[in-house]
């Protein structure tokens, strides 16, 4: 054996840039590398089950976030109904056009119709307790006198015994409206704030054609005053059986000529 044979037999492999043949296992870690370097495609099922569930995402987001925005809009503009604004005084009066009548079931509006003469909506006090006015300037009196109209459905307080005959001469400018239409013009206050009438038209009752239903844009006190611009109360309108009805100028004659009765 020469030389050249012996050092023929331990020559080092060839790199696999030097040679053209590839043995198995090089061409297997070829392979995995190149399925290393990308990510498998999604399937037609996997795709359609992420999109619906970003789908219900969004809605269940959208569900919570505009009710919540709808609240929020809301609950602003009741405070802004509800605020209370600066009440105009009842000419020849000498209190406000408004005070607050307490009693069991709670507060409400009373609607001054003259000297120591207020209206209130009969659903909203319990004539058989005790009644007590609140008026502007923080005085609080117990109500001694009351009168209820023919339907029961408002009740005049009195402070006096008196039937004061006079306050019903200052009620020349009381409207009679056949339809709320002749209304629209006057605001209507009560002790929260200024309301208007709705543009819907209301319904009358055929068994009580007298009687006149009203739709305000916002709800009342229980009792509120339609006022003209020189600021004289022209009509009362009052809560009744979940409505807003308009106060006869009949109705309001007879409650100030009937004799008041003791309260409790």
């Amino acid at each position: 054996m020469t030389a050249d044979e012996f050092e023929g037999e331990h020559k080092a492999p060839l790199s696999p840039d030097e040679r053209i043949w590839r043995h198995p296992t090089e061409l297997a870690d070829v392979e995995r590398n190149k399925h290393l370097l990308h990510s498998p495609p999604l399937g037609r099922r996997l795709t359609a089950l992420t999109a619906a569930i970003s789908a219900i995402a969004s809605l269940a987001i959208l569900s919570i976030a505009i009710p919540k925005g709808i609240r929020e809009f809301s609950e602003a503009e009741a405070v802004a109904v509800t605020t209370t604004v600066d009440v105009p005084l009842v000419k020849n009066a000498v209190s406000s056009l408004v005070a607050t009548a307490s009693g069991p079931k709670g507060t409400t509006t009373a609607i001054s119709i003259g000297t120591d003469a207020w209206i209130v909506a009969a659903e909203a006090v319990d004539t058989s307790k005790p009644i007590r006015l609140t008026l502007e300037s923080g005085e609080e009196i117990r109500v001694p006198y009351i009168c209820t109209n023919e339907d029961e459905t408002v009740v005049l307080l009195r402070l006096t015994a008196n039937k004061s005959p006079e306050v019903a001469k200052e009620w020349d400018k009381y409207l009679q409206p056949s339809s709320s239409t002749e209304l629209k013009k006057f605001s209507i206050v009560d002790r929260y704030g200024v309301h208007h009438l709705g543009h819907e038209h209301s319904v009358r009752h055929q068994a009580k054609p007298q009687d006149l239903p009203l739709l305000t844009d916002s709800p009342i006190d229980g009792a509120a005053a339609f006022i003209d611009k020189m600021m004289n109360v022209v009509g009362v309108a009052f809560d009744s059986h979940h409505s807003t009805w308009f106060l006869p100028k009949d109705s309001l004659m007879a409650l100030l000529a009937e004799a008041p009765q003791s309260a409790p």
